[in-house]
């Protein structure tokens, strides 16, 4: 099988309000507008929707929400498999007294 490259990433924050301002413009004219809804007609299409509408993330959103994100953070304490040794905990610096 051959795969093609896939580049994908996220908008600029200044495209985003710019697809906002042409969907504002063309707000009613848009074909999707014009057809009638069909969830009210009983189709199974709960994903017919406008993406501008509900609403697009941008570069700029992603990096302020997942600032905070450690990677690995749900490995931490486990094993290791190859030498069963735990990594080592964070000493508090109390001695301990017998």
């Amino acid at each position: 099988m051959n795969f093609e490259e896939l580049n994908e990433s996220l908008p600029r924050n200044k495209s985003v309000e710019q697809m906002k301002m042409v969907r504002k413009l063309s707000k009613g004219t848009d074909i999707g507008d014009r057809i009638s809804d069909m969830n009210d007609e009983g189709a199974n299409l709960h994903y017919m929707y406008n993406a501008i509408d509900k609403g697009i993330e941008s570069h700029e959103d992603y990096e302020k929400n997942n600032r905070a994100f450690i990677p690995g953070w749900n490995f931490k304490g486990l094993t290791d498999p190859f030498t069963g040794n735990s990594k080592p905990k964070k000493k508090t610096g109390k001695k301990k007294t017998i």
